[in-house]
């Protein structure tokens, strides 16, 4: 079959590269941008957790329903382009939920409006991830794991796996360009939250007329779909086959890669949320010029070319050759961060070492969960990989972070505001540690499946 051909052709590696790669942009935005644009806006740490877990919920509920519906239907194609021209739109909305805006809502009390610049973000972040996860985590995943095999997958996976940080990249250029996300200096919360709002909201603006124009674009780039409808059993009992007993007995390599993905993504969710808010106000980053971009820069460079280069030898490598200096790596990279202040360069060489080992960790486990995923139930056990990849991670992990830190304080309105620190590295290396034990056990059953 020619989807399943070791070469993808190019109208499929564009669809991957430039649907992949806008996906992430606008993920970026939801997991990392946002939260530098809700900090900006309130000063308080407490709405990046609320965000977190609401996204985490809203994703995994979407993609249990539209990711079987997909699968009901035989569609991709109509779920994805449909889904990121709205997603698009939704993005737009961010600008919006500003600390002027929400003044105004609030008839001038600001200390209701620093609330509703949570609760509004909270809102416009779930209407977003609905359509990003229909579109993106439910279709375009299922699309890949429909159109590569394990000859061409590895190489996909690192391609796509680059993608969160190109994405991170791309969106620093324009921020250098529009100022954000700036340096406050003396100007008060408030002054700066007003002065930096719009900024971000033609930020908001341009990426989010870039995606839609990229679902526009979808609807003549994606191939026709190739896949049956399943129409030989009820939605419901599709929706949930991925979760059953026997499922997890048909397929036991399956469901221990995303044990040790859990707990690896638990890591990485201890400190994704909060790193660039982390590095902006880091000391020894705020007394260098251009401090932050230049370390954001560099790390995404470094990691992005090093995780390349793996993903072209990991078949000859050996995934699990890859897998646990990739454990090892996030560990020191974790530890360094968190004994290290005082350094911009070292600070720089272990969070590269960090997005290192998170890149080549995605890699390897992505892969391992795509070939491991029963053929044309992709769409369906999205659901089971989203409850263990996402959901969990993003809820334990950010939250465990978030109440580790010790830096608070309260502001003129009687308001408890938290701020990132350190503390959140030990919960990552803790974590990344945990996933070396499924990691080990999936080692063993994978090289008991092929004897």
């Amino acid at each position: 079959m020619e989807s399943k051909q070791s070469k993808l052709g190019y109208r499929r590696w564009l669809a991957i590269i430039l649907i992949g790669l806008i996906g992430q942009i606008a993920w970026a935005i939801e997991n990392n941008y946002i939260n530098l644009w809700v900090y900006s806006q309130s000063h308080d740490a407490n709405h990046i957790a609320w965000m977190t877990t609401a996204s985490a919920v809203v994703a995994t509920i979407t993609t249990f329903f539209m990711g079987a519906l997909s699968d009901k239907l035989g569609k991709r194609k109509i779920f994805i382009a449909a889904g990121y021209t709205i997603w698009g739109v939704s993005v737009f909305g961010f600008g919006l939920a500003s600390l002027s805006n929400m003044t105004s809502l609030a008839g001038g009390n600001m200390g209701t409006a620093l609330l509703l610049v949570g609760v509004m973000n909270v809102i416009v972040d779930c209407v977003m991830t609905f359509f990003g996860s229909t579109s993106n985590d439910a279709c375009f995943n299922a699309f890949v794991t429909d159109e590569t095999n394990p000859k061409n997958r590895p190489f996909v996976e690192s391609v796509l796996s680059i993608m969160p940080l190109l994405a991170m990249g791309i969106m620093l250029a324009l921020g250098i360009i529009l100022g954000v996300p700036g340096n406050q200096g003396d100007l008060d919360n408030i002054t700066w939250a007003n002065q930096i709002a719009k900024p971000w909201f033609i930020f908001f603006l341009v990426f989010g007329i870039l995606t839609t124009l990229i679902g526009i674009i979808s609807f003549f780039l994606l191939p026709k779909d190739h896949i049956e409808a399943s129409r030989d059993e009820a939605y419901f009992k599709h929706m949930v086959k991925g979760f059953t007993p026997k499922s997890v007995k048909s397929n036991p390599v399956f469901y221990i890669a995303l044990l040790a993905f859990m707990f690896f993504n638990i890591a990485i969710d201890a400190f994704m949320p909060y790193f660039m808010v982390y590095m902006q106000n880091l000391p020894v980053i705020v007394s260098t010029s251009g401090g932050f971009y230049i370390v954001v820069g560099t790390v995404i460079g470094v990691a992005s070319i090093g995780v390349i280069l793996i993903g072209l030898f990991m078949n000859k490598i050996g995934r699990f050759k890859t897998l646990f200096p990739a454990i090892s790596l996030v560990i020191a990279g974790a530890i360094g961060l968190y004994f290290v202040k005082e350094s911009l360069e070292i600070c720089i060489v272990f969070a590269t070492l960090l997005m290192l080992g998170y890149l080549c960790g995605t890699t390897v486990l992505g892969a391992e969960i795509r070939d491991n995923t029963p053929e044309k139930e992709a769409g369906s056990f999205q659901a089971v990989r989203m409850v263990f990849v996402v959901m969990i991670p993003m809820v334990v992990g950010s939250n465990i972070a978030s109440a580790t830190f010790v830096n608070s304080t309260v502001n003129e309105f009687g308001q408890t505001e938290k701020a990132p620190d350190a503390n959140m590295f030990l919960v990552v290396a803790i974590a990344a540690f945990l996933a070396l034990i499924p990691s080990i056990w999936l080692y063993f059953q994978r090289k008991r499946s092929k004897t």
